[in-house]
């Protein structure tokens, strides 16, 4: 099953042309590193799935991340968790600020990317690709392993 999953990624990660950059590092675009970058398992008849990782801006200047998107779901959705008057609410976001000479996490809690539609379960052990595009930087393309 493991195998069939990691077919299944990589057949539609090809189909739509996506292109995995070198990742002998952590993945980066310019002054932008992303680290951390992880996504949960879900148990079989799941279709929503989360993504985390953290992005560092070393660079002099102000970046945004504008848009998140992964061939194994029909549609990403970047989202912020916080509590109000003791109450957890999550709300979508249209983009994310990366300051310079800051580090912004996605974690559980906090600010997260929602994968809605997947095509199949992820599965604990594999891996698949997500592309992130910023503002002035541009995309990059990264493996995100499933914990």
């Amino acid at each position: 099953m493991v195998a069939e999953a990691r077919t299944c990624v990589w057949t539609a990660a090809l189909l739509c042309g996506c292109i995995v950059q070198g990742q002998v590092g952590e993945p980066r675009i310019g002054n932008l590193i992303v680290t951390e970058a992880r996504a949960r398992a879900t148990p079989p008849g799941i279709s929503v799935g989360v993504v985390y990782f953290s992005i560092t801006n070393r660079g002099a200047a102000s970046d945004r991340l504008v848009s998140v998107s992964t061939p194994i779901a029909r549609r990403v959705e970047i989202h912020e968790s916080r509590f109000e008057h003791g109450v957890a609410e999550m709300r979508e976001l249209s983009s994310v600020d990366c300051p310079p000479g800051a580090t912004v996490h996605a974690a559980p809690g906090a600010l997260h990317v929602m994968l809605i539609g997947l095509a199949a379960p992820l599965v604990l052990g594999t891996e698949f690709t997500v592309s992130l595009k910023f503002r002035d930087a541009g995309p990059l393309t990264m493996k995100v392993p499933i914990v």
